[in-house]
């Protein structure tokens, strides 16, 4: 065994007193038609749920129905042992202890994986869907 793997343990222990904040991960399974309404509802499925850390990395601009619009970027940290979250998946934030960030929902970007994962970084952006 190397001397990586055995500090692993060590290492996710101390991430796991780092995910102070809260959030839902979930993914659209379909969608869901009102006759009363006459809306579509997207239906989705819940992939985590739990605790995490969502930290700001800056901030950028993206072309939205031809507009430029500013874009802020989030990494969201989530237990190593997670390995359901894809590109595309929403981040519900249900708690952080800013506060600021409660309420808002992500999109994920990207996914960052290595061998020696001590945590499960997600990129992400605000949800423009919203």
């Amino acid at each position: 065994m190397s001397v990586a793997s055995e500090t692993l343990p060590f290492f996710r222990d101390q991430w796991a007193e780092r995910l102070v904040d809260s959030c839902v991960i979930k993914r659209a399974d379909g969608s869901s038609f009102s006759d009363v309404t006459g809306q579509t509802t997207i239906v989705y499925e819940t992939i985590y749920l739990g605790v995490c850390l969502v930290r700001p990395t800056g901030a950028g601009s993206a072309e939205y129905g031809e507009q430029e619009t500013a874009v802020r970027r989030y990494r969201v940290f989530i237990p190593d042992d997670e390995t359901g979250p894809q590109p595309g998946d929403l981040i519900d934030v249900t708690s952080t202890r800013d506060g600021h960030l409660d309420g808002n929902t992500l999109v994920i970007t990207g996914l960052r994986a290595d061998t020696y994962n001590t945590v499960r970084a997600l990129d992400c952006e605000e949800n423009q869907d919203d």
